[in-house]
């Protein structure tokens, strides 16, 4: 019985370590497409400018 909790226990922390992961990649994925955004519109703006 004792083995089959430690077993569980390491799915958990396995399954949450994996958890950690994908949320931490969706925020860096989010993070990259608002700093595109904010440079793609700063770029237009410098351009429009410059006409």
């Amino acid at each position: 019985m004792k083995h089959e909790n430690i077993k569980q226990t390491d799915i958990d922390e396995h399954i949450s370590k994996n958890y950690e992961e994908i949320e931490q990649e969706k925020e860096q994925k989010f993070v990259n497409l608002m700093i595109e955004i904010i440079v793609s519109l700063t770029l237009k703006e410098l351009y429009e400018e410059g006409d």
